[in-house]
């Protein structure tokens, strides 16, 4: 019963949200708008981050970062920049805030590279 319920509420959710672009109808115009949520999205990462340090290994930790700085990266060169697919904000800060990005995803990598040790 409950997996028919969750059926029904997801089609209904699809079919009367799924129109709009914006979740819950919110829209950043302002530049300062569109910063913020980035950064909320940056700060729920943080959070999920933290999360996994303390709860799993440091393996596991690491490659969690490991793939958070390749998508960083990948997502930014390739679809971002090459293939103009969307940009991170529909602003002129984009380009300041995907260079950024693109360097941290550099680090990352660069750290988790270097923190693991292969043991042969």
């Amino acid at each position: 019963m409950k997996i028919w319920f969750g059926f029904l509420f997801g089609l209904f959710v699809m079919s009367h949200w799924s129109i709009r672009a914006f979740a819950w109808e919110l829209k950043a115009v302002t530049a300062g708008e569109r910063i913020g949520a980035v950064f909320l999205g940056v700060f729920i990462l943080f959070l999920i981050l933290l999360y996994i340090f303390k709860r799993y290994s440091t393996s596991f930790f690491h490659g969690f970062l490991a793939a958070i700085g390749l998508f960083l990266t990948v997502d930014n060169i390739l679809f971002h920049w090459v293939f103009q697919l969307h940009r991170i904000t529909s602003g002129p800060e984009a380009n300041l805030l995907e260079s950024l990005f693109v360097l941290i995803g550099i680090a990352l990598v660069y750290y988790t590279w270097k923190k693991e040790k292969i043991v042969v």
